[in-house]
């Protein structure tokens, strides 16, 4: 009898620790993470992100946003990732006419959407694009995650990838980092 409850026990741990988020799904992300993650609060204490200690963040805010801007600058900018996640006092409704005009936006930057899709994030509705192209001399890979807050905020990470270094391996360890926000 005491195995079967340690089999129950055994798979149920299993279940949970294998689960991954969406967002973790739509780039079958395994366990890229980055080491020494310190908590960054934003100005207004509204969300925080856990990040490397060991990179430069500058945080703003205006009537508008609160937001929180990091990187590796000890590396290349073609072996790095920006990260650039805020808060904005604004509504956001993932509909037609949103869809259309980022991927509008995207194709004035000259940038081919990969892959746009709604999805949850942190238990609330979502939209990821990940799109490529050039900019400047650099190939170049953007990853943008709209969450909506509530019916008067919204939260926006962007992530942007220079060069063509380890691409995935970044995209990966920067969704890990977009899961590790916590909204106050």
């Amino acid at each position: 009898m005491k195995s079967h409850l340690y089999l129950l026990i055994l798979f149920a741990i299993l279940t949970v620790s294998c689960t991954s988020t969406d967002l973790q799904k739509e780039f079958s992300c395994g366990s890229s993470t980055y080491s020494n993650l310190s908590e960054t609060k934003d100005i207004r204490n509204l969300f925080s992100v856990r990040l490397p200690e060991t990179w430069k963040v500058n945080l703003y805010y205006d009537d508008g946003q609160s937001s929180i801007y990091a990187a590796d600058t000890t590396i290349n900018l073609t072996k790095t990732t920006l990260i650039d996640v805020s808060y904005i006092h604004a509504s956001i409704f993932f509909d037609a006419d949103f869809k259309q005009k980022f991927s509008a936006d995207n194709k004035n930057m000259g940038l081919e959407e990969i892959k746009s899709k709604e999805i949850k994030h942190l238990d609330k509705n979502a939209y990821l694009s990940l799109a490529q192209g050039k900019k400047g001399k650099y190939k170049y890979h953007i990853l943008n995650v709209f969450t909506k807050v509530d019916n008067n905020n919204f939260l926006h990470a962007k992530t942007e990838f220079y060069g063509d270094s380890l691409v995935n391996e970044r995209i990966c360890k920067a969704v890990n980092l977009i899961e590790k926000i916590e909204i106050k």
